[in-house]
């Protein structure tokens, strides 16, 4: 994962590119920290560019949002993948983070979770032929 920070104004600007896991999750988490010093924060997470992103950054995020609003900023995410709108949904957190830049998945609630993708059909059940001897 690679983190960039540019300043708009009185916007933090974070681009995350690559994988959010266990091993960097943490380095999101920390930058967010570190912008939380300025009064009243407001700061953008760009997730457009994220790969992979698993239940250390889902926590990562929720932390992260929990930080600014302590200090009464705001936490935005801009552009998150199909994929991570995918994982939010999945862990029911889309109603507590501030979206921009997105359109929901079809069938996706604000709080629940987003449907699972259609599953192929199984292949027909082979019942037991006579070809088995009975057991004594």
């Amino acid at each position: 994962m690679s983190l960039s920070l540019s300043h708009d104004g009185a916007v933090s600007r974070i681009r995350v590119d690559g994988e959010i896991d266990m091993s960097n999750a943490h380095l999101l988490t920390e930058l967010v920290e570190f912008l939380c010093r300025t009064p009243t924060p407001l700061v953008v997470v760009d997730l457009s560019a994220v790969r992979f992103f698993g239940a250390h950054a889902v926590s990562a995020l929720l932390h992260a949002g929990h930080l600014v609003a302590q200090v009464g900023g705001r936490l935005t995410l801009r552009d998150p993948s199909p994929f991570v709108l995918r994982v939010l949904g999945a862990a029911g957190v889309l109603g507590r983070l501030n979206l921009h830049g997105t359109s929901l998945p079809t069938g996706a609630r604000l709080s629940g979770v987003v449907p699972p993708l259609p599953r192929r059909a199984a292949p027909p059940h082979k019942p037991l032929g006579s070809s088995v001897a009975a057991q004594p």
